[in-house]
């Protein structure tokens, strides 16, 4: 790595090939690219998509660096940072009576009252453990704070995809998102990020691939789309289309469709017979 007397975190993605040798899955290295135009980046995508992970190793290069070791990329050129701030996770603390919003709102306090221009800073999912507007308006009251205020090198992670209007309101703020593909009820994470928004959350199907059973995210999509249907538009603004989800079909009514009768056997046909009762 290279430390420059120049505002800018630039690190390219880079491949470690002992740690390569040793992982079952496939690494997916990833830059990051902060600069005085680009000093926040909004984070989007599904649970487990990888926004997290991709936060905290930039924060752990820059510690690496400022330390003088070695860095696990490609090339590193990273400013003075005088310190490194996070807001991660969820938890409460019983012993001081503190309920997980509190505690989240007080780290976030600490961040805000402390952070400098030249201060690294990791939020994510401000705004979660109370109710939807609150949370919302908490985020994006932080987010406008860190970027016209304080100026500080910011990670913000979210789930409020409103908050990807920002860059278009200010300067110095980009969308970034982590990839996924939908394969009908179920989600592959790339975990590689690109420029731009996430198109959506695939919290439903992030729930399926934790095993809650199948009738409940029926249930789950159909309110979705019942919420949705309501939710006001305000004028002259269209409602995005990646937020619309309809009804998906029953998987019977999927697998009957894709059916050739007059290619089965009497007993393929007696064996789909029971394989859709079992599937209902």
């Amino acid at each position: 790595p290279t430390l420059i007397d120049e505002d800018q975190i630039l690190i390219e993605a880079g491949r470690h090939p002992v740690v390569e040798q040793v992982m079952t899955d496939p690494f997916i290295a990833n830059p990051i690219r902060l600069e005085r135009e680009r000093r926040m980046l909004i984070i989007t995508g599904p649970n487990m998509g990888g926004k997290s992970t991709y936060m905290r190793q930039t924060a752990l290069i820059v510690l690496l660096a400022h330390i003088g070791a070695f860095v696990p990329a490609d090339s590193a050129r990273i400013g003075p940072i005088d310190r490194i701030f996070t807001r991660i996770g969820a938890s409460d603390d019983l012993a001081s009576g503190r309920s997980t919003f509190m505690v989240e709102m007080t780290e976030t306090a600490n961040i805000l009252n402390n952070a400098t221009a030249r201060s690294l800073v990791l939020m994510d999912e401000i705004g979660r453990g109370t109710s939807t507007y609150d949370g919302l308006s908490l985020a994006w009251a932080c987010a406008e704070q860190l970027a016209s205020k304080i100026g500080a090198y910011t990670l913000f992670a979210t789930h409020y995809f409103e908050l990807t209007r920002l860059p278009e309101l200010m300067s110095g703020l980009a969308n970034v998102h982590l990839d996924a593909v939908e394969h009908g009820d179920t989600i592959a994470f790339m975990h590689a990020v690109q420029e731009g928004a996430a198109s959506r959350s695939y919290g439903l199907q992030v729930a399926a691939l934790a095993g809650v059973p199948k009738s409940v995210i029926q249930q789950a999509r159909h309110k979705l789309h019942e919420l949705e249907s309501a939710t006001p538009v305000p004028a002259g603004e269209s409602r995005p289309a990646p937020v619309t989800l309809a009804p998906q079909p029953h998987p019977v009514v999927e697998e009957l469709e894709a059916l050739r009768p007059d290619e089965l056997t009497p007993r393929q046909a007696l064996d789909l017979l029971y394989r859709l009762k079992q599937m209902l």
